[in-house]
């Protein structure tokens, strides 16, 4: 369904039936990551912002919970699921026009990115800055701050 979601999405079951389908199966198992994940891509489909933040959150909760990101980066896991984490939760704000919590959860991933030293992620991270940018011009001194920084890394 995932993948027909992010492909064709008319060949996808409808959002009200897909969402039982996820609420049966959570019911018997609720830490079944990729099912919350589902809920929340399918919460997106009906532009359902409470939904969606609440499947986001619970996704990412249950990534650390069950160790899965732990197993696959050592030690690392946890604080990548924290970073990725708040940058999905600032896509999921702006693409609502929450641009300020937007805003307040990209900082955070960034200082958690900073942190670990990811550039991948602050990559990630500058390009929703800019996106920002163009709809509050609040953040243009840390989008300025923040291609300096990638200038002194050599980052693109």
């Amino acid at each position: 369904q995932a993948s027909l979601l992010k492909n064709d999405e008319t060949k996808a079951l409808t959002p009200a039936s897909l969402q039982k389908e996820l609420n049966n199966l959570l019911k018997f198992n609720p830490d079944i990551a990729e099912a919350h994940y589902l809920s929340y891509l399918n919460s997106l489909r009906v532009q359902d912002v409470f939904s969606s933040t609440h499947s986001l959150l619970h996704y990412f909760d249950r990534l650390i919970l069950t160790g899965a990101e732990s197993k696959s980066n050592g030690d690392e896991g946890y604080g990548r699921s924290l970073r990725y984490a708040a940058l999905n939760l600032a896509a999921l704000h702006c693409r609502f026009g929450h641009y300020q919590q937007a805003e307040l959860a990209l900082q955070e991933a960034i200082r958690i990115a900073q942190e670990s030293n990811d550039h991948v992620c602050l990559q990630h991270c500058l390009s929703w800055l800019y996106i920002l940018e163009q709809k509050i011009c609040d953040s243009c001194v840390l989008l300025e701050h923040s291609v300096n920084k990638s200038l002194h890394f050599g980052l693109p």
